[in-house]
């Protein structure tokens, strides 16, 4: 049975979800941002990070993963072709803007650098698990790299659609008419029991009511 776990990062409370499966010594994460307890958490239930699926590329969804790759660095990052683009632009990522300081992802090994992002577009499928296949959806509008990934019941939105809210538009790479299509892509992936794991906030599980 998949597990997901929700911690809530310190910047913008934005959201990491942690993957895993008892019996599997590989876990996964939906962004990054803080990683202590994640990474204690690995330690003391013996098991490796395998991958980083990013819904976009912002800041506040990015931010731990040069420190993550220090610990796992044999770990996947998983992106869009335009989120790529932004890990290695602090003008596309807006870190350049934060007190934190200028964010460009680099993960070097034996002094070599090495390319471990890999790019994935619409309606591929990656088996995470036995029985858990990630797809993946192509969901833009709120910036240009957005994705989303729909796994079993679960649906990791990212900042594409978060329950209750109206999805924000306004910055540079942002656009509007795409995110009112990403958004219907989105509720036509929801069913009855669908569990929303959105960028902000709390998990939402839609009922029969609710698409009704």
């Amino acid at each position: 049975m998949l597990r997901v776990e929700q911690y809530v990062n310190s910047l913008f409370s934005s959201n990491t979800f942690l993957l895993y499966k008892r019996g599997s010594s590989e876990c996964f994460l939906v962004d990054c941002g803080d990683i202590s307890s994640i990474v204690s958490w690995a330690r003391v239930h013996n098991k490796y990070i395998k991958g980083i699926f990013l819904t976009h590329s912002h800041f506040d969804h990015i931010y731990g993963l040069n420190e993550l790759v220090k610990h796992f660095p044999q770990a996947t990052i998983y992106t869009s072709v335009r989120g790529k683009e932004g890990l290695y632009s602090d003008k596309l990522n807006f870190s350049r803007y934060h007190d934190t300081g200028s964010f460009i992802y680099s993960h070097t090994e034996k002094e070599k650098e090495v390319d471990n992002v890999t790019v994935l577009k619409d309606g591929e499928q990656i088996e995470l698990f036995p029985d858990c296949i990630m797809e993946v959806l192509e969901t833009p509008g709120h910036d240009w790299s957005c994705l989303s990934y729909k796994i079993n019941e679960y649906l990791f939105t990212g900042d594409s659609y978060i329950p209750g809210l109206n999805v924000v538009t306004t910055f540079p790479k942002s656009n509007k008419e795409e995110a009112e299509k990403s958004l219907s892509k989105i509720l036509t992936a929801i069913t009855p029991n669908t569990i929303v794991c959105p960028g902000h906030g709390n998990f939402f599980t839609y009922t029969l009511n609710d698409l009704t």
